[in-house]
């Protein structure tokens, strides 16, 4: 495949539905991405729920992982609209380097693992990936499984919520607000059995997601000798776990080719900056731009009349919190005004902080820089235009 012709297929996922300025984005991708494609292997993702629910796949994650292992179709085809839950199309090699990605963020001591995968092209059958390894206190197993869903099915519900305590057969559940349930039990049924930690989501981008971990790799194992040890994974490491397997995955029904890269790669300098480019409305002209890999900014101008606005974006580890509202996927976002160096300059800012860490902060001023004089009365950009850029998923992408 051309470069151009790679490159534009990533943008597509990468920008997916969001509304963005892509030809600003590839010209200044195209400038340097000649020499970076060969090491541009990026992804890191942050990435929702409950993996105990489907009998269908119950056996694969204990017994061993049987499907289809065959590479996805045609990518000529075109895949279906957003909104459009029935097209599906993953190889078993993406679905294993995602369950790598996603475990080597866990922050889970792994040794001497195993993975094995399953693809699918039938949205009606789940993709499925095993991470069998050792951490010092024995064996043990994480499963994902994905399935193409249309989130509004009635019958999901049931998947996501927690059964009457009175005959469950779960030790604990919970089920939560943002489409999502977490479940513990012992499947043996008394002490010394396999026990399983299991988060069930079902994300808005159209796919059911079932992660799980058990204190051993395979039931046969589990019959050998009693077992005191508990999971490694936590349930909050599986949250976050499942939630970057949504980030993988394009609202198309396809994996993001950001999320299905060789195991082990990191993000390369220079994300902030295109994706920055890639969220603003179409309407603002760029004069200026720059940054490096944990922050980029640009100067948009109104040719008519002259006046600057300085925007930036950068990835923080912490700060003051001042959050003003909740999202429904628990993203925290905080808006402010304050006042800059020079008279009259204001600066807009938006912060907005993940369920999984990532901490994105954006900010305008309505000048050509933060330490310059005032370049008219109004931004260029409203404030609700900056917090759709802070919260877009595509930072899910670029971290």
């Amino acid at each position: 495949m051309r470069f151009e012709d790679e490159l534009g297929k990533a943008l597509r996922d990468t920008a997916g539905a969001f509304t963005a300025d892509r030809r600003s984005l590839a010209e200044g991708s195209l400038a340097r991405g000649r020499r970076r494609v060969a090491r541009r292997r990026a992804s890191v993702v942050g990435g929702s729920a409950l993996a105990v629910a489907l009998l269908a796949t119950a056996g694969a994650q204990l017994g061993g992982q049987h499907g289809d292992d065959k590479a996805r179709g045609d990518h000529a085809s075109t895949p279906s609209l957003a909104g459009d839950y029935g097209h599906f199309a993953v190889t078993a090699d993406d679905m294993k380097n995602i369950l790598e990605n996603g475990m080597g963020q866990s922050g889970i001591v792994h040794l001497h693992e195993k993975v094995r995968g399953t693809g699918s092209s039938d949205r009606a059958r789940p993709a499925t990936a095993t991470f069998d390894f050792e951490d010092g206190w024995g064996a043990a197993r994480v499963t994902l499984s994905v399935r193409r869903v249309d989130p509004a099915e009635q019958d999901l519900k049931k998947l996501i919520t927690c059964p009457p305590q009175k005959g469950s057969p779960y030790e604990e559940c919970t089920t939560q607000p943002d489409n999502r349930a977490v479940k513990g039990y012992t499947e043996a049924g008394k002490a010394g059995g396999v026990k399983k930690w299991a988060v069930t989501m079902v994300s808005p981008n159209g796919y059911l997601i079932e992660v799980a971990t058990y204190n051993v790799p395979t039931a046969k194992k589990a019959a050998s000798a009693p077992l005191s040890r508990n999971p490694r994974m936590t349930p909050g490491k599986l949250r976050y776990l499942a939630m970057f397997v949504d980030g993988s995955f394009t609202r198309d029904g396809e994996p993001n080719s950001f999320g299905t890269v060789d195991p082990g790669s990191a993000a390369q300098p220079g994300d902030i900056l295109p994706v920055l480019k890639s969220l603003l409305p179409k309407r603002l002209d760029i004069h200026s731009e720059g940054g490096n890999g944990a922050e980029g900014y640009v100067v948009v101008g109104n040719p008519k009349t002259g006046e600057r606005t300085y925007i930036e974006a950068q990835r923080i580890a912490g700060d003051k919190e001042f959050w003003t509202e909740t999202l429904a996927d628990g993203t925290k976002v905080g808006t402010r005004r304050i006042p800059g160096k020079q008279p009259g300059v204001v600066q807009l800012r938006v912060d907005a902080l993940r369920v999984n860490g990532l901490w994105i902060s954006v900010s305008a001023y309505n000048a050509p820089s933060p330490a310059s004089r005032r370049s008219g009365t109004q931004h260029l950009i409203t404030a609700e235009e900056l917090k759709a850029i802070a919260t877009s998923r595509t930072w899910l992408l670029a971290r």
